[in-house]
């Protein structure tokens, strides 16, 4: 039988008479053997979480990039390992003497990795302008008016390894390839908005990067592509680096298009932009501000602490990770575990921390390599049997579980596979990096089984957006059909 007409036959077939009797490993075959997924490699498996039995599967033992479903892995160990209770913290500290109003020395942001400061997006967080502000009212309370110093960012916690080794350099630039810092803000991004322009082929301008960033430079060699193409551009950066490019295309119109950038030096932004609202405030500062980084400065010691801000929970920094799969969540996890294991500045990145951890639980990680936290390197990989072995042994973790993307109800799943069986019932976090797609997690079946399952998808060439189609109607088929 013609492959692409048994995968249609088997689309169709909810419509058809006796549709309850095909079974999920001939839903899984047929997406596997689909014709426009030919020359790709696929890993797939279907386990049935009380037993362990396997269920459905397609070369479930062959390694594949698993791009952000390895956040589970991260954020699993992070639970476990930091406490749900864990929260970060960033103090304002005034290093000198303070007299008449003036502190003779220096203001110094001292960051503990608080990968939320100032975040845009999560609730119950000052926004970035709060947060300036929150500070302004610590000087002010502690009298000063003038300082005769600097404003230091210090971002030492985490040492200058922000970006994992194996990132590409295409991906350095954007907000998604953010790097970690021990003093974060704003998410480490910034707005970049563009004007479109309405004829196929001319360039947009640039209209505004907001929040400002001092110092930073971007050359602008975009190009308009056809209406409703979407975001194509890529912003071409790196940590500590100001001397940024943006290529590619953006859809011709006549509005105002914005994609995001990565900030290059957040510990130093965050010490310009507190300069600039202490000045606007009315308080004086005679030097420009500064990080540890640019004074060459080890961590700093001692002063007075004028105010002392927490994060939230671990508990709502892993679902922020999860539900919206935030690389700079997951990486500075990552580092906070082995920061908290004694691990030295040169040491954060490392994973063998987290190869340890799954190998203490008795996951077997034969054909495994990871090397972030978050899954954007490309030589992370795994199978699809390994992802299904972890979920098993996490199945309990409910509170963890929550954190995982329910479809047709929260997170990256909220818009998809409403009114269908899977509604409500399947937990999948997608994974998306290069021609890289992926899924994993968890389908509750009507007869009150569970199974957790891993669809692992490289090197295709089937446009994207059907592939993700495919792949949402194979995971309403473990939640529905027989096994």
């Amino acid at each position: 039988m013609n492959r692409n007409f048994l995968f249609l036959l088997l689309s169709l077939s909810p419509l058809l008479p006796g549709w309850s009797q095909t079974t999920v490993q001939q839903s899984v075959r047929a997406f596997a053997l689909h014709d426009q997924l030919a020359g790709a490699a696929i890993s797939i498996d279907v386990i049935d979480v009380a037993t362990g039995q396997r269920v459905a599967y397609h070369q479930p033992e062959l390694a594949c990039i698993p791009a952000s479903t390895l956040k589970l892995i991260t954020t699993a160990a992070a639970l476990e390992i930091l406490g749900e209770g864990h929260r970060f913290k960033t103090e304002l500290v005034a290093r000198g003497t303070i007299s008449g109003g003036v502190l003779r020395g220096d203001l110094h942001l001292v960051g503990g990795g608080d990968p939320t400061l100032g975040s845009p997006y999560l609730d119950g967080v000052p926004g970035l302008e709060a947060m300036l502000d929150r500070w302004v009212a610590a000087v002010k309370k502690a009298g000063i008016t003038k300082i005769e110093g600097r404003v230091v960012g210090d971002g030492s916690y985490y040492g200058t390894g922000a970006a994992a080794a194996g990132w590409p350099w295409s991906d350095l630039g954007n907000y998604y390839g953010a790097g970690v810092y021990g003093l974060n803000l704003h998410e480490n991004f910034y707005f970049l908005d563009l004007l479109q322009r309405s004829q196929e082929g001319s360039t947009p301008l640039v209209n505004a990067i907001r929040p400002p960033v001092p110092g930073l430079r971007i050359t602008n060699e975009l190009r308009s592509g056809p209406r409703g193409s979407g975001d194509q551009a890529y912003l071409f950066g790196a940590p500590f680096g100001y001397d940024n490019y943006v290529r590619g295309t953006i859809p011709a119109g006549t509005g105002r298009f914005t994609i995001k950038g990565a900030l290059p030096d957040p510990p130093l932004f965050a010490a310009q932009t507190f300069c600039q609202k202490l000045l606007a405030a009315g308080i004086t500062v005679a030097l420009p501000a500064e990080s540890d980084r640019s004074l060459g400065s080890a961590r700093f010691q001692g002063g007075k602490v004028l105010d002392v801000y927490t994060s939230p929970s671990l508990l709502s920094i892993i679902d922020r990770t999860n539900l919206r799969s935030l690389n700079l969540y997951a990486e500075t996890l990552l580092r906070e575990i082995n920061k908290s294991r004694g691990g030295e500045l040169h040491e954060l990145a490392s994973t063998e921390v987290i190869m340890d951890w799954l190998e203490a639980r008795g996951v077997p990680t034969t054909a495994v390599n990871i090397e972030d936290g978050s899954g954007l390197g490309t030589r992370n990989f795994f199978p699809a049997a390994f992802m299904t072995a972890f979920l098993r042994g996490e199945a309990g973790n409910r509170r963890w579980r929550e954190s995982i993307p329910l479809a047709g109800r929260t997170g990256s799943m909220q818009r998809y596979l409403k009114g269908t069986p899977a509604e409500g019932k399947l937990y999948a976090k997608s994974g998306s990096v290069a021609a890289a797609r992926c899924y994993a997690g968890y389908a509750l079946r009507p007869d009150g089984r569970e199974l957790a399952f891993a669809i692992m998808v490289n090197n295709y060439t089937q446009e994207g957006d059907q592939l993700r189609k495919n792949m949402l109607a194979l995971m309403q088929d473990f939640c529905a059909r027989p096994l």
